[in-house]
């Protein structure tokens, strides 16, 4: 199974021309803080958004209809299937089209129904798209024959402080790497709870297969650690009823 989602990740990544995020470089590092617009022209900066908690950037450009249609329908599906959105995290589209207006923005947030809440969409000035694309280390391109972007389908887990956390590829994301990324994320600002906590340790991020993989060592020397407490914890009730029924 790793190999085949692996193949079809080198897929996908030359025929989208495009490099992977260096993630060695860019992982920790700070977002740009840059200023931008939503689709009712209020102006604000990118940090706003966090909210105190991890903020997932879809990057897309409002006149795309096909790629980015694929992306949004993708991540709807499995920011829905989740349910935290708003509680855990939140989550903006943002488009790196500079001719984008408010009335762009409105209308693709309509189509895909966001809340314009704790999913927006969202852009900035050529300048500002710039300055957060190349802090993500996100490329992208114009294509003046087709007029239209050619761009990779990623999407970037910011912390509760701004930094990326973490990468996640691929038009249809898996919930459970967008939760897991989130639980990650949000760590940086308090300590997840023991559920959380405990399924984020049984799992690992493959960097190989950019995708979150069961930490199987992890998880058998837990099982056998509490497989000898519980034996031992019955030797000891055991052992106590009977000296009591001696005495």
């Amino acid at each position: 199974m790793k190999h085949h989602y692996t193949y079809w990740l080198i897929i996908w990544l030359l025929l989208s021309g495009f490099n992977f995020p260096n993630e060695k470089k860019y992982l920790s590092q700070q977002a740009a803080n840059i200023d931008v617009f939503d689709a009712d022209g209020n102006l604000f900066t990118l940090y706003s958004l966090l909210q105190q908690k991890p903020l997932i950037i879809s990057p897309v450009y409002t006149k795309c209809y096909s790629l980015c249609g694929v992306i949004s329908n993708g991540v709807q599906n499995a920011v829905s299937g989740l349910g935290t959105l708003g509680t855990d995290f939140n989550m903006v589209s943002f488009s790196f089209d500079s001719t984008d207006v408010k009335e762009d923005l409105r209308n693709y947030q309509l189509r895909w129904n966001m809340d314009g809440k704790h999913w927006k969409t969202i852009s900035a000035s050529s300048e500002n798209i710039k300055a957060l694309m190349t802090s993500l280390d996100y490329q992208y391109d114009f294509d003046p024959a087709t007029k239209e972007y050619n761009h990779p389908s990623i999407l970037i887990i910011l912390t509760p402080t701004g930094k990326i956390s973490r990468y996640i590829y691929g038009v249809n994301p898996s919930k459970r790497d967008i939760k897991l990324a989130v639980i990650e994320a949000g760590a940086e600002k308090s300590r997840p709870g023991i559920i959380n906590g405990f399924y984020l340790r049984c799992f690992g991020y493959d960097p190989l297969t950019k995708t979150y993989k069961v930490d199987w060592r992890f998880i058998i020397s837990t099982s056998a650690g509490l497989l000898i407490i519980i034996i031992m914890s019955g030797i000891f009730i055991r052992t106590f009823i009977v000296s009591k029924k001696e005495v």
